[in-house]
């Protein structure tokens, strides 16, 4: 048998009633979880949505807190997560900058600071050109043969 409408109210109010009772004697207390009752009271959560406003009157009557879970928590949850990432990368990013202004001027330091290596530089060989270089190396001096 199915209740509707003034006797489903009623149901829910008593199971709501008998609920408090037995969990404050258990456990001294209780919160309310929609969760919970619906399993106490045998009814779908729809269902006690569509009489949340009669039963938050019974819980305010009987000094009963409630859990209440936002279904907004994951969305903020996932702005704040997006925020702090956010923050990262512009900490990171700066980071990066500095570091590449200390690369930059650690390779200019050793650039202005080193012996020209230009004089060992050679035009690059031709097939005319080794005839002249006597097949040898012109840094060591060793054979450019390819029997090695």
């Amino acid at each position: 048998m199915q209740l509707r409408g003034e006797r489903l109210k009623g149901y829910l109010n008593s199971k709501i009633l008998e609920l408090i009772s037995v969990r404050q004697k258990e456990i001294g207390g209780y919160v309310y979880s929609q969760k919970e009752f619906s399993k106490y009271a045998g009814v779908s959560r729809e269902t006690i949505r569509k009489y949340q406003s009669e039963i938050d009157a019974c819980l305010r009557s009987c000094l009963v807190s409630k859990i209440n879970h936002d279904g907004d928590a994951k969305y903020r949850n996932l702005q704040e997560k997006n925020h702090k990432l956010q923050r990262e990368v512009v900490m990171v990013r700066t980071m990066y900058e500095a570091i590449r202004v200390q690369y930059i001027d650690l390779i200019e330091a050793m650039l202005s600071h080193s012996i020209d290596i230009s004089i060992l530089m050679v035009k690059p060989v031709g097939p005319g050109e080794l005839d002249r270089t006597g097949g040898n190396c012109v840094l060591c001096g060793g054979s450019l043969d390819s029997t090695v």
